[in-house]
C-alpha cells in the first residue's frame, strides 16, 4: 500500500493577510491624503498620522482565513466611495462642487487644445488617492470576511453622511425652497431700449482671468494689483461685487455681466431633454452686444482659447458678437509661445490693440471683449515676456507671479491705446471674470471677504467708489448707462445699474435667498432658452 502524503499547508491564509494589510494601507493613505489635501494640513504632519493609523488597524487584521476562495466582486460601498471620490475631484480642483458648471461643461464641451490633457496631467496626485481609496476597499473585501458582513449595513450610512449626496440634496431643496419666481418677477426685458443722444462711445471690455479683488490686500498678495491701481483711481470702482449663484465660471461671468441674468444650464431641475434648441444660445435674452451691433457698432469678442470651449462660440454668435478672434484665428500671427490653453496673454493683448487700430480706420464705433488667460488655476500662466521682469520674479508664488504680469500687460495695452488717442471716447471696463478657483494661494483668498473686481473710467465719468451690495448681473445696466443708454427703472435683465437708486436683487433679498432664487426660477430659465413652461 502507498502511503499517503501530509499535504503541504496552504498558502493562502497568509497571502490573505497579506493581502488584508496592502488594502488597509490603500484605503487610509487614499483618504488620509484626500482629507490633507482638501483642509491643506501639513503633508509631513498628516503622512506620520496616516501611518501611525495604519500600524494600529493593521493589529486587527483578521486572525485566520476565510473558508473558500477571496472574493473579487465589488463590494455595495463602492458605490458611495464613488460618489465622494467624485465630489472631491470637483472640490479640490475647482474649490467648489456646483452642479450648475458640471452640468453646462458636459453639455457644451471642454475640450480646446490640450486643456483636458493639461488637466489631468496636474491632477495625477488626486486620481492617485481616488485610486488607492477604490482599490484598498475592494481588496479589504476580497480578503476579510467581517467586511463583506458590514458591507450591506454600510451602504445607506455612507449614502447619507456623503459631502455628494449633501451638496446634490442642498441644490434639491433650494431649488424646490425657491419655486416662487424670486427672479422672475424682476426681469426686465430691453429688446427696444434706444439710445439717447448722438454720440457713441466705444466700449472696451477687459475681463481678467480670476483677478478678483480680493488680491488688494498687499499683507497677503503683495502688490499684484498695483498695475490697476491708476486706473480705478480715474473711474468708477465697485468694493461690494458678490459671486452670485451661476455666474462663477468664465463664460457664465461674461453671460451675467453682458446679459444681466445667471447662465442657467438646460436641464438643471428637470429630466428633459432640450435638443432641439442645440444650435440657439439664450435666444429669450437681449445682451449687451446685441444692442450694439444693432445700433451700428463694430463688436470683436476675443480670448485666448478657442472659443468652441464650453458654448462660448454660441454665445458670441447668437448675442451679437459680429467677429470672433480667438486662437483658432490668431495662432498663425502669433506662433510663439502659448499655453495649453491657447495664446500668451501678451498676444491677446496685441491682438486687441490692432484690432481696435482696425475699427478706428473704418469710422466705426467698436465694442471689444478680450478675456486673457494668465490668472487660470491652478498656479496661472506667465506670458514670455514677463520673464526676467524683477516686478514680477520677486513673487514665489506662481500664481502669484502670473497675476502680476497679467495685470502688467493689461495696463501696457491701455497705456498704448492712450498715446494712439483711440480712448479719447472710449469707456473702459476692467472687470473679474469670476472669483478665483482653487489655486495656489486658495487657502489665503479663502480666508478673506471675496469680491469680484470691477473698475470702468472713461469721458464723463467720474471718479467715485460704490461700496453697494451687487453682483455680476448689475454691471450690465451699469455699463448700459455709461454708454449713455438709459434702461427704465435702471433695469436690464434681472441686474440693476448701480448708477441708480433702485435696489438691487441682493439688497432686497441677501445672497444666500438670491442663489437659491436663481437655483430654483425654472420660469427664468424657460423664457432665457425659449422653452414653453411644462416641457
Amino acid at each position: 500500500m502507498t502511503p499517503q502524503t501530509t499535504p503541504t499547508p496552504q498558502a493562502e491564509p497568509k497571502a490573505e493577510a497579506g493581502g488584508w494589510v496592502f488594502g488597509v494601507t490603500l484605503t487610509l493613505l487614499g483618504f488620509g491624503f484626500m482629507l490633507q489635501s482638501l483642509f491643506d494640513t501639513d503633508i509631513v504632519v498628516s503622512g506620520l498620522v496616516v501611518l501611525v493609523v495604519v500600524v494600529l488597524v493593521s493589529l486587527a487584521g483578521p486572525r485566520r482565513g476565510h473558508s473558500g476562495r477571496a472574493r473579487f466582486l465589488p463590494p455595495l460601498v463602492l458605490f458611495p466611495t464613488l460618489l465622494f471620490a467624485f465630489w472631491y475631484f470637483i472640490t479640490i480642483k475647482f474649490g467648489q462642487f456646483g452642479l450648475g458648471p458640471i452640468l453646462f461643461h458636459a453639455n457644451h464641451g471642454v475640450e480646446a487644445n490640450g486643456v483636458v490633457s493639461e488637466f489631468l496631467r496636474t491632477s495625477r496626485m488626486p486620481l492617485a488617492y481616488m485610486v488607492a481609496l477604490v482599490v484598498g476597499l475592494w481588496l479589504l473585501s476580497a480578503t476579510d470576511h467581517r467586511f463583506r458582513r458590514i458591507d450591506r449595513l454600510a451602504v445607506l450610512p455612507l449614502l447619507v453622511f456623503n459631502p455628494f449626496t449633501w451638496s446634490v440634496a442642498e441644490y434639491v431643496g433650494d431649488a424646490e425652497a425657491a419655486s416662487h419666481k424670486v427672479v422672475y418677477s424682476g426681469y426686465a426685458e430691453i429688446g427696444d431700449l434706444r439710445k439717447a443722444g448722438t454720440n457713441r462711445p466705444n466700449l472696451l471690455i477687459l475681463y481678467l482671468e480670476s483677478s478678483e479683488r480680493t488680491l488688494m490686500d498687499e499683507g497677503a498678495f503683495g502688490d499684484v494689483m498695483a498695475p490697476l491701481a491708476p486706473f480705478a483711481a480715474r473711474g468708477i470702482e465697485l468694493t461690494n461685487l458678490h459671486e452670485a449663484a451661476l455666474t462663477n465660471w468664465t463664460l457664465a461671468g461674461q453671460v451675467a455681466s453682458q446679459c444681466g441674468v445667471p447662465l442657467m444650464p438646460l436641464g438643471l431641475v428637470t429630466h428633459n431633454s432640450f435638443h432641439f434648441i442645440d444650435d440657439a444660445f439664450m435666444p429669450g435674452a437681449t445682451c449687451l452686444a446685441d444692442l450694439l451691433t444693432r445700433d451700428g457698432y463694430q463688436t470683436t469678442v476675443m480670448q485666448t482659447a478657442p472659443l468652441r470651449f464650453a458654448g462660448a462660440d454660441k454665445f458670441a454668435a447668437s448675442h451679437g458678437w459680429q467677429k470672433p478672434l480667438a486662437f483658432s484665428q490668431l495662432r498663425a500671427d502669433y506662433p510663439d509661445g502659448g499655453n495649453e490653453w491657447g495664446l500668451d496673454d501678451e498676444d491677446i493683448f496685441d491682438a486687441a490693440f490692432h484690432e481696435i487700430e482696425r475699427i478706428v480706420e473704418t469710422g466705426s464705433p467698436f465694442a471689444l471683449s478680450v478675456t486673457n488667460i494668465g490668472g487660470h488655476t491652478p498656479n496661472g500662466f506667465v506670458s514670455r515676456s514677463c520673464h526676467g521682469r524683477p516686478t514680477v520674479d520677486r513673487f514665489d508664488d506662481p500664481t502669484l507671479k502670473a497675476f502680476r504680469c497679467s495685470h502688467e500687460l493689461a495696463a501696457e495695452l491701455l497705456d498704448r491705446l492712450e498715446v494712439s488717442g483711440h480712448l479719447d471716447n472710449t469707456v473702459v471696463v476692467i472687470q473679474s471674470d469670476h472669483l478665483a478657483m482653487r489655486n495656489s494661494v486658495y487657502r489665503q483668498l479663502k480666508q478673506r471677504e471675496r469680491r469680484n473686481f470691477f473698475v470702468a473710467f472713461g469721458p464723463g465719468i467720474e471718479p467715485q467708489a460704490i461700496d453697494r451690495d451687487a453682483t455680476m448681473m448689475d454691471i450690465y445696466p451699469t455699463i448700459l448707462e455709461l454708454l449713455g443708454y438709459a434702461p427704465p427703472d435702471g433695469r436690464a435683465g434681472i441686474g440693476v445699474s448701480l448708477l441708480s437708486q433702485n435696489q438691487t436683487l441682493i439688497e432686497t433679498h441677501g445672497l444666500p435667498a438670491l442663489d437659491k432664487a436663481i437655483y430654483g426660477d425654472t420660469a427664468l430659465r424657460n423664457r432665457l432658452w425659449g422653452v414653453e413652461a411644462g416641457s
